[in-house]
């Protein structure tokens, strides 16, 4: 039997929204259609299972760092529903475009964007109660993800999560089929299938991972994972 792959299943290819050369309107027309995707391929539900619970247990306001945010919708309803239950959650979404930033800054003008490498965050020691990515961890390689992970853990007080794609040959199947049926572009088509190719199998994850103290590794419906992992300083 061959041995679990520790890699993702693809070689690396760019996303095209991950390109400095698109002009604003199609940035946001991109961004636009990967919402609708996200929303009916139900990715917001396992973020919200991996960190609204987290976030419920700590006093006060909490402060909730987006790595990689796009146009921040994603962190946005999780502070929605954090407010539901009583625990308010300010935003700050950090992206390396800063198209991708000013895409969703008229619905979500509350949320402080700070364009910045996710490999080198331009904050101190324990700025923030928890760091998250969701859909971003598929952009880098190993060592790419250990340099994320590194500064997520060493910016957050009291976690870092990740929530991406898991490697399932059925969702390479079915989940373009779906994302044609909602009508969406060539760069969203595109995007979709590097994005499903480019998926971690839970082995790559704990072996990217291997020595350090993890909270929590799991599957998450639906072919999702989450990675929770202590703050590098705890109580800092």
């Amino acid at each position: 039997m061959a041995p679990p792959a520790t890699t993702p299943t693809a070689p690396y290819e760019p996303e095209i929204l991950d390109r400095g050369d698109l002009d604003r309107a199609t940035v946001e027309t991109a961004l636009g259609e990967l919402r609708r995707v996200n929303r009916w391929l139900l990715g917001h539900g396992p973020v919200r299972r991996t960190l609204l619970g987290r976030l419920s247990e700590g006093p006060g306001e909490q402060l909730l760092l987006d790595v990689g945010t796009g146009s921040g919708e994603v962190a946005a309803g999780v502070a929605r529903r954090a407010a539901a239950a009583g625990r308010r959650v300010r935003l700050v979404g950090v992206d390396r475009k800063l198209a991708h930033l000013l895409a969703g800054a008229g619905e979500r003008a509350d949320q402080l964007r700070v364009v910045a490498d996710a490999r080198r965050l331009p904050f101190r020691d324990g700025a923030v109660d928890w760091s998250l990515s969701t859909l971003f961890f598929h952009h880098f390689d190993t060592e790419g993800n250990r340099s994320v992970l590194v500064e997520m853990r060493r910016v957050a007080r009291r976690g870092a999560a990740v929530v991406d794609l898991r490697q399932s040959a059925l969702a390479r199947r079915i989940a373009p089929l779906f994302i044609a049926a909602l009508g969406v572009g060539p760069i969203t088509r595109h995007d979709g299938r590097v994005s499903l190719a480019r998926a971690w199998s839970l082995a790559a994850v704990a072996a990217l991972v291997d020595g350090q103290p993890v909270t929590e590794l799991r599957r998450r419906f639906p072919f999702r994972f989450s990675l929770v992992l202590p703050p590098a300083r705890p109580g800092s």
